[in-house]
């Protein structure tokens, strides 16, 4: 499927679409417009704090679209592509990433969209501690339990995905599915988080670095990880610095031009937990991403709590 493009717009009003193409869903950070149709339209308000620019992203495919809504989730299909979100309850990590993830799998496979492609995650209170583990730990205890139930191989169908801390107290997940088969692709400079040693949890984070589906590459959140371990603590543009050379080697072995020559070919998605950190990525990143790239800024806390910056994106291959 080669037709989904992502729109990032200000908060009061959707971008346009472009011809033939019909609404997927849409996401606001800190709001949404007025009067979307149809009342089933995939949509979230996701609170995270949008940083100097576009608070809503909205996404785009081939029409006609579908809309339709089973067990909580809401979801719009098109032949090609299975868009949806959900959200529940957080207050035990565990169990809301599992019924969660297995509700998706389950009807993404009814609907016969059965591969899945990429995972947002927003997880409320992700690096704290709760009954002696991080609630983000115990989110991926529950999200590979639900991966296993639904037979789900290591190393070769695990979709891209991002975790992200958020306010309030549910969780979101939104998801991308395909009917066709997608390619994992994993960064020679990061050990698979799947294969994470003990140290980092009960359980490896279940997600590849991206995947390619159609003629899309989907980048998970990547941050100043080299092996398994944070380098670079506590200092926000030596992170920068390895993550972009993170992003340009997975960019590399999908066959496709570094973050510095993409264009619009490319849209990128900034997570800082710091909002006063804002002016000095965004001008460290005005130079190292190309200036025709849309970039969307958020607050939001990183899945480690030493990680200052994340970066994920979503890229047409040529």
């Amino acid at each position: 499927m080669s037709g989904l493009r992502l729109a990032y717009a200000p908060a009061d009003r959707l971008p346009p679409a472009g011809a033939g193409e019909a609404l997927l869903g849409v996401i606001g950070y800190g709001g949404l417009p007025d009067g979307m149709a149809p009342s089933v339209l995939p949509r979230a308000d996701i609170p995270l704090e949008p940083l100097g620019g576009p608070a809503l992203e909205a996404w785009y495919a081939p029409g006609p679209v579908e809309y339709g809504e089973a067990e909580g989730i809401r979801y719009a299909l098109n032949g090609g592509a299975l868009f949806g979100m959900v959200r529940v309850d957080a207050e035990a990590p565990e169990a809301a990433a599992q019924g969660a993830y297995r509700r998706i799998v389950e009807l993404a496979r009814a609907l016969g969209y059965p591969t899945l492609v990429r995972m947002w995650n927003y997880l409320p209170d992700i690096n704290r501690e709760q009954f002696g583990l991080e609630r983000y730990r115990r989110f991926c205890v529950g999200r590979y339990q639900a991966f296993a139930e639904m037979g789900f191989a290591l190393g070769e169908d695990l979709p891209a995905a991002s975790a992200i801390g958020s306010g309030r107290e549910d969780l979101w997940v939104v998801f991308l599915a395909g009917k066709g088969g997608a390619i994992q692709i994993e960064n020679p400079r990061q050990l698979s988080a799947y294969r994470y040693p003990p140290a980092y949890g009960p359980r490896s984070p279940s997600f590849s670095r991206a995947m390619v589906f159609g003629r899309t590459l989907f980048i998970s959140g990547t941050a100043s990880i080299v092996g398994h371990e944070t380098v670079h603590p506590g200092d926000l543009l030596g992170q920068c610095r390895t993550t972009l050379a993170n992003l340009a080697a997975i960019l590399e072995r999908a066959g496709a031009d570094g973050p510095a020559r993409l264009g619009e070919a490319a849209a990128w998605k900034v997570y800082l937990r710091h909002p006063g950190d804002y002016a000095a990525v965004r001008d460290f990143l005005a130079d190292a991403l190309h200036p025709a790239s849309p970039v969307l800024y958020l607050a939001g806390d990183i899945c480690r709590g030493d990680l200052l910056a994340e970066i994920e994106g979503v890229v047409r291959l040529a």
